[in-house]
């Protein structure tokens, strides 16, 4: 069974995706989402490593896509979501910046996987399924 995750794509009113910078591995930017828990429905998780990274709460509104990397084991399912309330955030030892971006100026460095599903998301696609058969 794979490893499913969950992430958020998130706009700000100005159409802008709200990226974080993770502050491990390759130290890269993404969108915020994490590992679903045990007992923990997809919901719950979205909803909760979205406020763990950022500090937004959020609302689920659809499914983007699920995007699968066979060679890894790993599922992860884009959800797009709406703030509804904004807690404190502040630099820690999983995320080191946050910010909203424009398609055309997301931050560096960006696996390519998580452009294609960054672009996914700005084209207001739904309902899409990827395979992403290497790195």
């Amino acid at each position: 069974m794979p490893t499913v995750g969950v992430f958020a794509a998130i706009f700000d009113k100005g159409g802008r995706i709200l990226c974080v910078k993770q502050n491990y591995g390759l130290k890269g930017w993404t969108i915020p989402g994490g590992r679903v828990e045990s007992g923990e429905s997809l919901i719950e998780a979205l909803e909760r490593e979205v406020q763990e990274e950022s500090g937004y709460h959020v609302q689920a509104k659809q499914v983007i896509g699920v995007y699968s990397s066979p060679y890894k084991d790993d599922m992860a399912l884009i959800i797009q979501a709406e703030i509804v309330d904004r807690g404190e955030w502040q630099p820690n030892g999983e995320i080191s910046e946050l910010g909203f971006f424009e398609k055309d100026e997301l931050p560096q460095p960006m696996h390519p996987h998580v452009v294609r599903l960054i672009l996914d998301a700005f084209e207001r696609q739904t309902g899409i399924i990827r395979v992403f058969n290497s790195e």
